[in-house]
């Protein structure tokens, strides 16, 4: 489960399109979707916006040849850290690439940060539960899906600002730009490799900072296009085409589609006013950012509610003996949870109301010879009848898998999820997970 969270952490910001398509529809039609709002903030300080002011230097040596772009980039600069509150960033001049120069891009750092025994490990762990199928490959899928729909990113390491866009600085290569810079922001107040977010064994709230960080820069955006596109290119944005996601896993597109989404109405929540927001909450949440993504999906679980529950894992590759090798130990989350649920043939209605009441959990992957491979699954929840509820779901879920697989609920009120590559291997894991 964690080559999309891998891939992000790299590209801090990849914009996505089926992100942008959902919020240019709701800025064309004027209903941004805002949950229950907290109570609203102070307004910025006197030095907040002092700073703001100050022209950001990231233009000085910009790559864009049309002195006109390099001038609409600039311009756009000073409006975001207008809006966000923060001061300029010290990036690298901005670029504008083809999506063929993403590609190259893509297949680069897949090269460098993705290798071949990473991906393998990824197959396993994805195979074994039931997300992928025996053909497919995640790092080939990783790359059509991110080919086809980034729109743009900010790269923390060379602190690069790309856009992607084949028409040049339309609108929606500015509204990309909108989003990007507000990273750049973020990375220069905050420190964005502070929050983790490509921590091994942190999968869930790797997710659910992500979702912080993106929801974030998404209300920025949403606020920035509100204030200065015009209408026709508000319309523009309404029209643009949807990325073909044929032969994508769902689970697979939702999961990245998940921080712009479920992220901006976390972010929402906390900054009230979507044409003016107040950012002062969510700075706040840098100095303590969420750890589940129960946390984004529940506003009110963050940050005084529900702490995940550090659920025990099973030390299966010693249990199950020689040959075998541990491939993942993580918590999935109830995000995932969710759209494992939905992709497993599970109504999207029950999968919700199933991954609701999530406590905490914690999935152990191991292969061993043959390519045989089992899972250990654990669960915690918030009371007996969320996890009768999730029970009941699973059972479905199994209906889809092409291999062995049980859920049970425990006598200490804790769920087990066991996956085997035979009925026999099922047997054993249960022994060593109970």
């Amino acid at each position: 489960m964690s080559a999309p969270q891998r891939i992000v952490a790299v590209f801090v910001a990849l914009l996505v399109l089926a992100g942008v398509i959902v919020v240019g529809l709701n800025v064309a039609g004027g209903d941004i979707g805002v949950a229950a709002s907290p109570s609203a903030s102070p307004e910025p300080s006197a030095e907040a916006s002092a700073e703001a002011s100050v022209e950001p230097s990231a233009s000085a040596n910009a790559s864009p040849d049309d002195e006109d772009t390099l001038a609409v980039l600039r311009e756009i600069e000073q409006q975001v850290i207008d809006i966000r509150g923060l001061p300029a960033a010290d990036i690298g001049p901005p670029e504008i690439i083809t999506r063929d120069e993403l590609a190259d891009e893509l297949e680069e750092l897949f090269e460098k940060e993705y290798p071949p025994e990473d991906q393998e490990r990824d197959n396993i762990a994805l195979r074994a539960l039931g997300l992928l199928e025996p053909g497919q490959d995640v790092a080939e899928l990783q790359l059509r899906l991110l080919g086809d729909q980034v729109l743009g990113f900010y790269d923390d390491v060379d602190k690069r600002m790309v856009v992607v866009s084949d028409a040049g600085l339309d609108a929606e290569a500015k509204f990309t730009y909108a989003h990007e810079y507000t990273h750049a922001l973020q990375d220069a107040a905050f420190g964005l490799d502070s929050l983790q977010t490509d921590e091994v064994g942190e999968d869930d709230r790797a997710l659910a900072r992500t979702a912080m960080i993106e929801g974030d820069a998404v209300v920025a955006m949403l606020a920035w296009a509100f204030a200065y596109l015009t209408p026709e290119e508000l319309m523009e944005l309404s029209r643009a085409a949807a990325p073909d996601t044929s032969g994508i896993p769902s689970w697979m597109v939702e999961q990245l589609q998940f921080p712009y989404n479920e992220g901006a109405l976390w972010a929402g929540a906390l900054t009230v006013n979507p044409t003016q927001p107040d950012f002062d909450a969510l700075d706040a949440a840098y100095d303590d950012p969420p750890d589940s993504t129960e946390q984004i999906i529940d506003v009110a679980a963050w940050p005084n509610g529900d702490e995940p529950v550090n659920v025990e894992s099973a030390d299966l590759a010693t249990a199950l003996g020689d040959g075998w090798t541990e491939v993942d130990s993580t918590p999935i989350g109830q995000a995932t949870i969710e759209i494992m649920l939905a992709y497993l043939g599970v109504e999207r209605a029950v999968a919700s109301e199933a991954a609701d009441g999530w406590g905490g959990d914690t999935a152990v992957i191991a292969s061993g010879p043959d390519e045989a491979f089992a899972v250990a699954w654990r669960f915690a929840w918030d009371e007996a009848s969320d996890a009768n509820e999730f029970v009941d779901a699973y059972e479905t879920a199994i209906g889809a898998l092409d291999f062995p697989a049980t859920v049970e609920l425990l006598p200490d009120g804790e769920v087990l999820v066991v996956h085997a590559s035979s009925e026999e291997l099922l047997g054993q894991v249960l022994a060593a997970a109970r």
